[in-house]
């Protein structure tokens, strides 16, 4: 039996979307807005965490013409990926490199991007790593280009204003739907891997990540910070990298598409 991948890549969309990211397609629609506010013609893009695809897939199809270098730790996202949206041929680049690592963007091409782009990826990685990443961007990005991060971005500044036992009630609040929503997330998360490793065309990829990625199916957070990296981190780390400016454009409590301009 063959496996539709463009389903699978939908239902990841619906997965996260449904339960613990309930701000996913409004944030990758003001992350492509943001591209489309400053470009009306075909752009080079990095997708830092790609996943599977689900926002490089949103850009190709906005910008017609544009090429997408897509970016993933994990051998078996980036082959769904590469299947799902395979209608796009060349203009989309899959690359096998762990954010992590400070080499990590050697094998590139010597093209500059326009922009780079991420969603729900970067909260894996701690504050060093960050203020490392931003400064392999900058040298990655064309004059005048920016990055674009929507992640679950925890700002300092929103926690001093709370205060009185209101705020703890609601703070209360906000752990129990959370709670929910990872009950909810776990069976739906465990199908998607199952159905993947029930397909033949998946072994090699499977098990290069159990070299890459040792550990049990479905995946298990066993890495970055518990408490992701807060905005102001983010902030600094885009300045001390060389960033001219930045700037909050959106954000849903504490998920935020943050702009850094070169």
């Amino acid at each position: 039996m063959t496996t539709d991948f463009e389903s699978l890549l939908a239902k990841w969309d619906s997965i996260f979307l449904n339960t613990v990211d309930p701000t996913r397609e409004r944030r990758m629609e003001a992350i492509v807005g943001v591209l489309g506010t400053h470009f009306h013609g075909p752009i080079r893009v990095l997708d830092l965490g790609t996943g599977p695809g689900p926002l490089a897939g949103r850009i190709l199809k906005r910008f017609r013409g544009s090429r997408v270098i897509a970016v993933d730790s994990d051998p078996v996202l980036l082959r769904v990926g590469e299947q799902a949206l395979s209608r796009y041929g060349s203009r989309i680049t899959w690359v096998l490199a762990d954010l992590r690592e400070k080499d990590w963007s050697s094998g590139f091409p010597t093209e500059s991007c326009d922009a780079a782009v991420s969603s729900l990826a970067l909260h894996w990685l701690e504050e060093r790593e960050i203020r490392i990443l931003y400064r392999n961007l900058r040298r990655l990005l064309r004059p005048e280009g920016f990055l674009v991060n929507g992640d679950f971005l925890p700002s300092h500044r929103a926690k001093r204003g709370i205060r009185g036992e209101g705020a703890e009630s609601d703070g209360d609040r906000r752990a129990e739907k959370v709670d929910a929503s990872v009950r909810a997330f776990k069976p739906k998360w465990e199908r998607w891997w199952g159905a993947i490793e029930k397909d033949p065309s998946m072994r090699a990829a499977l098990r290069e990540r159990q070299i890459r990625m040792p550990g049990p199916l479905p995946p298990r957070r066993n890495s970055g910070p518990e408490i992701p990296v807060p905005l102001e981190a983010h902030e600094r780390g885009l300045r001390d990298a060389g960033f001219r400016e930045t700037a909050v454009i959106w954000r849903d409590q504490g998920f935020r598409v943050l702009v850094g301009t070169k």
